[in-house]
Order: C-alpha cells, then structure tokens, then sequence
C-alpha cells in the first residue's frame, strides 16, 4: 500500500544543508537536494563526487551529521543519529551491490521485508510468497525458480531481483544506484519500462548512473555534484549534452580519447586456445590468439560466451574440449580483472597494499616464504602510482575508495605478477568518465609495452575506443570478427546479431 502524500504540488524529497563527514574526507558540504513526485531525478558526478554518500544520507542507510531531511509529510534532523526507521515505509534504496541473502530462496529474497505475504499474528504464508514470486519472475520475463538460491545466481540476475525486491515495496520514492551496471540490453529495456509505469503512478526516483545515454532515455531532470557539492541543480535534461555534463563532472573539458594500434607485423603470438568448445552444448571450435601488443575485445550478447572464453583463456575455467597453449612453449603469466570487482576484486576490509599484494605473494616474498617488507611497499607504490589509485595512504581500507579507485585497485592487483597478457572483464563497471579514461590509458600503455590485452565488454563505446580487434561470441563460438578502421555501428550490428 502507497504511503499517503498530502500535497503533489510540493516536493516529496526535500534535503537542506546536507553533510556528511568521514574521519578528514569531507564527503558532502552543505548540499540542497529535492524531488518531485512523479520524477525520474538523475544524481550525477564522478566517483567520489558524493552521489552515493547522498542517497545514503537520503534512506538512512548512512546517518547525516548535520541537515534536515523530509520525505512527504516526515520530517528528520539530522545530528549524526540513526533516523532509518522512520523513513523506511517511504523509501526503497537499491545500491550499487546486491543485498541480497545467498542462502534464501529467489522468494524468500523478494519478500524478506514484505507484508504481503503475511498472514495473522505476521506469520509468512511460503505457499502465498511462492505464488507472488511466480508472478513477479513472470512479470518481469526471468527464466528462474522461486526456489532456486539467490547464491547460486549470476551477477545480472542477482542485480535484477534487488530491484524487483525494491519496486514491489510500493514506496513513493526508489534510489537506483547504478542499477543497470550488471544488466544486458534486454534487461535494461525490461527495468526502464516498470520504471516509466511507476513514475506514471506518481512514484519517484533518483537514478545514479555512469552511463549518460541512460540518462538521456530515462531521467527528467539532473543535478551534479562536485567535490561534495551541488555545481548544477534540477537542470531539465533536454537542456544538457553529454558533454556539459562531462565537463560539469569533471570540472574541465575532457576529451574521448581513440583507439591506438600498437600491433606490428612481427608481433608473436602470447597465448592461443586451440580446438576449445566451451561446453558440451558447443558445435563448432574455437581457434583464437592474443599477440603482443593488441587489444583485442571479446563481444557479443550477455550469456553467449565470451566471458566463459575469456575466463578458459585465463586459466579459470576449464573447457568442454581444447586446450589454452603458447607457441612459446610455457604459459604467459595472466593478470585478471574480474567482472564483479565487489565479489572476487578485493577485500574491502584490507588496505590497498595488502590488496594489491595479494596478487603477487610469491613475487614479494623471499627463499622462507616470508614478505620483505620493504619490497612490498616499493612494489606496491608503483604500481599505484601506475594505475592512478588515490588513497589516503596504502593502508586506507580499500571499501572506503570510490569506485573508481577500488576498479584501480584490482587492475593493480592483476599488474602485481608483471604479466604478459592482461584479461579484464568489464573493465570500466561503475566507474566515472574520467576513471574511465584513466583506465584506457593504461590499457593502450601495457599494449604499447607489448602485454597482450583482452578485453570483454558490452558497451560499445568502449570497444571502440579500446579495441583493435573485435572478436563476436554468440552461442558459444566466435561467428564475426572486426579488425582495423571499423565503425561503431559495424561493431553494433553484430553485436546485436542483425549481421
């Protein structure tokens, strides 16, 4: 039941004076923020502008230490206390990672915190919350039991049902934290249509994204921090280009850097799957090779392949048939960047030295097995400062970074072994314009050094900006590939499979 809103006129999320502080950062300075109902209200900024410290403040997750706060006809001041259950009813707030319980059912994770399914004395009626949960994967075109465990679901997935959770709660106000960073097209498409009918029945949202075409397609009006501070304020979005906003972020103009072939014709060959059928269902073989100097980018559907390719090339699955070799005779070392940096990139509670050297114990340590301490730091730092990571010190818990620099962190950590080959799925998820660049840059140097360099992706925008080579993956075996001077819409066509 929606909570009632006596006025539609006034706004419903009203935030004066907001700040927020964590030990010396100064996350949010003082920031004005309101919503009207019936409003998609896109938060915008770079990471660690402040946008999900805001939201946070916004549902309670995170207390404010000063300002007020008021939703509807609830009003909070905010002293640095918890004030989250009295707002609770009102708001529903889908962060960047998945909260999900990996031990309870799909049902029992959509319905954790809803009386729709309880009977008298608030009993939980588990056939009632099955038949819903029918209903809703149904609803929302998923192809995945009630009962199955949330543990056992894939990162898209999982993503979706946190916000299948939130939108069922029937609050007036949803935040969604990067909500479509885990998401293929398809369900893109599915998450914006249930956003366009709630917003018609006067729900509103706030919509944090990295993704400016999403903005452009969902948001009605945009605000930008800064710094912790607000420098454009409920600005209509068809009074924006994606490259004020950029700018407004980034507080200068930033250029999209293009692609560099570092490629020669002399240029041997680090890494070759030869023969390999990545499952059983698999007709045709896979022949691939990375070369010294090229980026290469495995493309295609969400669920296609070629993050199972990529993960056999690394040496992290084992294929239905094929073997991964070097004509060189051993094996390349690999440095790997995971899709889901929050899952398998780093431990949130260790620093970024302990992170980082993690991926290169046995470089770090001498004949007894022992880390030379001084050796750590050396390594470490260097390959800090050669990724960009900015930390107060290297011992800064890498869970309080940006996202950015928590994606920095883990390209660190593959770089710690000097690898030959660098593999790096979803590269730039999460992180802001100007990460992302960083992020290419370093990508295009290690190719200019002569690392091989595959990369898997589903933004098309960003293969074109990385890729030499375009590889096509669908139904698990490689059935197009790009090379050279292609255009964005060759490599969107095939992407799409419409070629």
């Amino acid at each position: 039941m929606e909570p009632k809103i006596m006025d539609n006129a006034r706004p419903i999320v009203e935030m004066r004076d907001i700040a927020k502080t964590f030990g010396s950062t100064r996350a949010l300075r003082g920031v004005n923020f309101t919503v009207m109902r019936g409003e998609v209200h896109a938060l915008l900024g770079r990471n660690g502008a402040g946008k999900s410290t805001l939201v946070s403040t916004l549902s309670g997750y995170v207390s404010a230490d000063t300002g007020s706060i008021r939703i509807g006809e609830v009003e909070v001041e905010a002293v640095g206390q918890h004030y989250a259950p009295s707002i609770r009813k009102l708001i529903a707030h889908v962060q960047q990672t998945p909260q999900l319980f990996n031990l309870l059912t799909v049902a029992e994770n959509l319905f954790v915190e809803n009386p729709l399914v309880r009977r008298g004395f608030g009993v939980v009626s588990h056939k009632l919350m099955l038949e819903h949960a029918a209903e809703l994967l149904s609803e929302w075109n998923m192809d995945i039991q009630p009962r199955s465990l949330a543990g056992e679901l894939g990162a898209g997935t999982r993503q979706l049902l946190e916000i299948m959770k939130a939108l069922s709660r029937g609050v007036p106000i949803m935040i969604l934290d990067e909500p479509t960073a885990a998401l293929s097209n398809a369900e893109k498409r599915i998450l914006f249509e249930h956003v366009r009918a709630l917003k018609a029945k006067g729900v509103s949202f706030v919509y944090i994204s990295h993704h400016l075409d999403e903005v452009f397609e969902i948001a009605d009006t945009v605000t930008i921090l800064r710094d912790g501070k607000v420098v454009k304020e409920r600005e209509p979005v068809g009074g924006l280009d994606v490259e004020t906003i950029a700018d407004l972020m980034m507080g200068e103009k930033t250029v999209r850097s293009t692609r560099q072939d570092f490629l020669t014709e002399e240029a041997s060959v680090l890494l070759q799957a030869k023969g390999i059928r990545l499952d059983s269902f698999s007709e045709k073989d896979i022949n691939f090779a990375v070369r010294a100097g090229e980026i290469v980018a495995l493309a295609g559907p969400v669920g296609g392949g070629k993050e199972a390719l990529a993960m056999v090339l690394a040496g992290q699955q084992r294929p239905e048939k094929g073997e991964v070799i070097s004509p060189r005779g051993k094996l390349p070392t690999i440095g790997l960047v995971p899709t889901d940096r929050h899952a398998s990139g780093y431990v949130g509670i260790l620093g970024v030295r302990e992170n980082v050297a993690i991926g290169g114990l046995d470089v770090l340590s001498g004949k007894l097995g022992f880390i030379s301490k001084g050796k750590e730091a050396r390594h470490v730092g260097r390959l800090a400062q050669q990724t960009n990571v900015i930390a107060s010190s290297l011992e800064q818990a890498v869970s309080q970074l940006s996202g950015g620099n928590q994606q920095k962190v883990v390209f660190a950590r593959a770089l710690c072994r000097a690898p030959e080959v660098i593999i790096a799925l979803s590269p730039t998820r999460g992180v802001d314009v100007g990460a992302k660049e960083q992020l290419y840059s370093l990508l295009r140097d290690l190719a200019s050094k002569g690392l091989g360099v595959v990369v898997v992706s589903d933004e098309e925008d960003e293969i074109d900006q990385l890729a030499n080579r375009v590889v096509i993956v669908f139904e698990g075996h490689v059935v197009d590939e790009l090379v050279g001077e292609y255009t964005i819409k060759d490599l969107i066509l095939r992407m799409e499979g419409v070629v």
